[in-house]
């Protein structure tokens, strides 16, 4: 497990780790709690780092423990994920007691981590509780959750709780942009999710490309074709008006707004922020219509949320934006 863009995005994460280790200040049970992405999970991994490593400043990643950890495989580390019912039983907890009321084979630290304690059923987290309440000098215990305010107050009250930041952009872009990613997707997708592990999903179900595509060629009719946008909607997004996971749709609508958002900047001189760099932004149309525009593309990204038909809500948008 490698470290970097933790360290780089989650500053303050490392810092206050770090600084309860160097001024042993460590409590026994953690919650980490932020936005899906915002690496909590490697976080856990790191904090397992800092108090198995066996060198000197921690964590040195050359010793056993460090390199362990990194690959994953450390006999004093122990994960919980939801089940195949969707959530965390009570018998994965009293497998955990379980597993902590015997004598390690090895001396030192140990480390039980939680992903996604939201799930945790009522019966597993009465039990909890009483794990939590009985936990033995050296056992650290990390609590993962997105949701904080579905995590009982109960394991609250017992935890530091731990909030992580939203990822900066250009961190994931360059995530990106290293896996081999085109830089104008590795530009687009920060924007469509902060986890890198669904836009990287998103590019191996291969129609995100047709989505930025057809965003493009819209905006092209647009501004500057004689055929109506509407039409050339018609000819390219077969492949949209067929999909049924409103997810598209709801990318189309979000990359549309931000391709036209390109144009104000492009207006405002402000060349830095624009997203879709490999086209032709200049325009002729009042920045006023420009922001009329985003707005209305917005206020039908709404509507997807509900049932309606899909294809005539296309129809309006395209109406109302030509006004």
């Amino acid at each position: 497990m490698n470290f970097s863009t933790l360290l780089e995005s989650q500053e303050k994460v490392v810092k206050i780790l770090k600084n309860s280790l160097e001024k042993d200040r460590l409590v026994s049970i953690y919650l980490f709690e932020g936005a899906k992405g915002t690496l909590k999970r490697e976080a856990a991994f790191y904090f397992a780092s800092l108090v198995m490593c066996e060198g000197k400043n921690k964590p040195c990643y050359e010793c056993l423990s460090c390199k362990r950890i990194a690959n994953g495989k450390h006999p004093r580390i122990y994960e919980i994920n939801k089940n195949s019912k969707g959530n965390i039983g009570k018998g994965q907890i009293d497998d955990l007691e379980h597993e902590f009321s015997m004598v390690g084979l090895e001396e030192g630290p140990r480390v039980f981590i939680i992903n996604e304690v939201e799930a945790l059923t009522t019966e597993a987290a009465n039990r909890l509780l009483k794990f939590l309440e009985e936990t033995k000098e050296g056992t650290y215990g990390i609590l993962i959750a997105e949701n904080l305010g579905q995590v009982i107050s109960t394991i609250k009250s017992r935890s530091q709780v731990i909030t992580f930041q939203k990822i900066p952009n250009e961190i994931n872009t360059k995530i990106y942009i290293d896996k081999g990613i085109n830089e104008e997707i590795a530009k687009i997708l920060p924007l469509i999710t902060n986890n890198t592990d669904e836009g990287l999903e998103l590019i191996n179900e291969g129609k995100i490309i047709d989505v930025v595509e057809l965003v493009k060629k819209i905006n092209f009719a647009l501004l500057y074709s004689e055929k109506d946008p509407l039409i050339t909607f018609y000819e390219n997004a077969k492949f949209l008006l067929s999909e049924k996971d409103k997810k598209y749709h709801t990318i189309f609508l979000d990359l549309l707004a931000i391709i036209t958002n390109d144009r104000i900047y492009r207006k405002l001189n402000q060349n830095d922020q624009i997203v879709f760099t490999s086209i032709e932004l200049d325009d002729n149309q009042e920045i006023e219509q420009t922001f009329y525009q985003v707005e209305k593309i917005l206020e039908y990204k709404q509507r997807v949320k509900y049932n309606i038909n899909i294809e005539l809500m296309y129809v309006e948008m395209f109406i109302e934006i030509e006004r």
